[in-house]
């Protein structure tokens, strides 16, 4: 009995490490399918576009949808499913999945981890501001949440991704399945429902060999940044906002003083014909 209370202690201890990890976003077994298929994807945690699957936790998500064109419909599981998303594909369609999680919160013990991630990702003014606030330098609190999406292509994919009324959210302007590739593709991104300006935007680009290429980008003053695609190859775009914690959320997480929302876009580029 001891063995096991250990071994579940340490299983837990490091699923929440792992959890803590930067980004989370949506692999599809399948990018391409036909219609009536069903569809199995992995939710995924790490970084540089390589994770460690995460199961199926009802407590965790907030919200999990499919959406086919303008009709969207709850996904649901059963707890530790991997892949953590089941659906079907019903319509010729750029079919959107959608995973939001609840609230979850990290401490930061060394003050340079904390200023390392805010440099990663572009709020440098985070740290005069917490300077400013006169915040501690040690166990520093975080609340953190995932907002991803995942584009995959139904029949001949034909559709645009929109909009789905995530607080924030990576949109893309051409579709990735049928667009000329001989272009950057577009993405806008929005916050609160409204364009995101000036953040910082990544591109992660995994060929088919595995090798991982990241690009890093700007959205202008429409929330816009484009990025080159290469035929083939696997994409995973992130941004991510870094705001003081409410007074609700405050007192929720005990004592997380600020909040960081991240969101995740992924698709594939088909491989040349």
């Amino acid at each position: 009995m001891v063995r096991s209370s250990f071994a579940l202690t340490l299983a837990c201890a490091l699923i929440s490490t792992a959890v803590n990890a930067h980004e989370v976003w949506i692999e599809p077994q399948d990018w391409q399918l036909p219609e009536g298929s069903d569809i199995a994807a992995q939710v995924l945690n790490g970084e540089e576009f390589r994770g460690q699957m995460l199961s199926w936790q009802p407590r965790a998500i907030k919200r999990a949808e499919k959406w086919e064109g303008d009709s969207s419909s709850a996904l649901s599981g059963r707890l530790g499913d991997i892949p953590a998303i089941s659906a079907s594909a019903q319509t010729d369609s750029l079919l959107t999945l959608l995973y939001e999680t609840n609230h979850n919160t990290v401490t930061y013990e060394a003050y340079e981890k904390f200023t390392s991630f805010l440099n990663e990702k572009g709020f440098e003014r985070v740290i005069a501001e917490h300077a400013g606030r006169n915040l501690p330098r040690e166990g520093i609190k975080e609340a953190y949440s995932r907002h991803a999406k995942a584009l995959v292509a139904v029949g001949a994919g034909q559709g645009a991704d929109a909009p789905r009324g995530m607080v924030i959210e990576l949109v893309a302007l051409d579709n990735p399945y049928t667009s000329d590739t001989a272009a950057p593709l577009r993405f806008q991104v929005f916050y609160e429902g409204a364009v995101l300006p000036q953040n910082r935007v990544t591109l992660f680009d995994k060929a088919p060999d595995g090798a991982v290429v990241t690009t890093f980008g700007q959205s202008d003053a429409e929330g816009i940044v484009a990025f080159e695609v290469t035929e083939g190859h696997t994409y995973l775009v992130d941004t991510v906002m870094i705001r003081p914690t409410s007074r609700d959320l405050l007192i929720q997480t005990r004592g997380a003083v600020w909040e960081s929302l991240w969101a995740s876009l992924t698709f594939q580029v088909p491989a040349a014909r």
